[in-house]
């Protein structure tokens, strides 16, 4: 028997022997999956921006202290209101 036995016992697998014989696996669709995000939604587009260290470290502090909106949110956020402002 190979060392990685009990891994692929654990696993969900059979050992036939020394060879592996996979056990059958159902469809895609009864798997769990995570919900889609903002990343497959057509409605986002992700961006990139430099901020200083600090700035980002503060910033992700004072978000788990209030525990309601995620950076992105705060970003978009912001962002809208300096539209706002200058349109």
């Amino acid at each position: 028997m190979t060392k990685y036995r009990d891994l692929l016992k654990a696993v969900g697998s059979r050992i036939v022997g020394d060879q592996e014989a996979k056990l059958p696996v159902g469809p895609l669709s009864n798997r769990l999956s995570r919900p889609p995000g903002k990343r497959s939604d057509p409605e986002f587009q992700q961006v990139t921006a430099y901020i200083r260290k600090e700035t980002h470290q503060a910033v992700k502090i004072e978000l788990l202290k209030n525990g309601r909106q995620k950076f992105s949110e705060l970003v978009e956020g912001l962002l809208q209101q300096w539209l706002n402002a200058y349109s």
